[in-house]
């Protein structure tokens, strides 16, 4: 398991960084593999902001973010979130494994505020594997996203979406 911690402000003493990385491998007990685990560090203000991004195989990808007061109480908050989300994965992906293919995939797009002038401020690019309809909304279930760009098994591109009615609407490309 690949560990990568980056701050946006500043830098961790090497102390700080040894005691995020003891408190995250404890996630090998919930999930394994895992490929990665990337913390985001950030501070404003005196609330510290943690961002961490469960990457496992087979495309599964966990993410949590989470604000406090001292950086390990947010670390703690967003370890706890990504814990729910490992349960909440494993008992969907173990109860419809016959429905479930092998090939999941997830994209990591996040939610960008609204601004008064249209601009691009991020640009993402990520793998699209082949995945069933139902293992898309898991996939957005999972991230806690309004949307997930996914390729349907007939290597179509589809999008995946929250209605305003709590339902749920697939956008097919021609």
């Amino acid at each position: 398991m690949e560990f990568v911690v980056r701050t946006q402000h500043g830098h961790l003493s090497p102390e700080t960084r040894s005691r995020i990385e003891a408190k995250l491998a404890v996630l090998t007990r919930y999930l394994t593999p895992i490929r990665t685990v990337t913390v985001d560090v950030s501070q404003k203000d005196k609330h510290h902001r943690i961002q961490l991004t469960v990457a496992g195989e087979h495309g599964v990808l966990l993410r949590a973010e989470e604000k406090a007061n001292e950086l390990m109480q947010a670390l703690n908050a967003a370890l706890d979130a990504v814990r729910k989300q490992i349960e909440r994965y494993k008992g969907r992906h173990w109860r419809n494994a016959q429905r479930h293919d092998a090939n999941t995939s997830a994209a990591d797009v996040a939610d960008q505020p609204a601004q008064t002038t249209p601009s691009i401020v991020r640009t993402k690019s990520f793998a699209i594997k082949p995945m069933h309809d139902e293992e898309a909304l898991e996939q957005m279930e999972l991230l806690g996203h309004a949307f997930y760009v996914y390729r349907d098994h007939s290597q179509e591109v589809r999008v995946i979406y929250r209605r305003a009615d709590g339902r749920h609407g697939v956008i097919i490309t021609s």
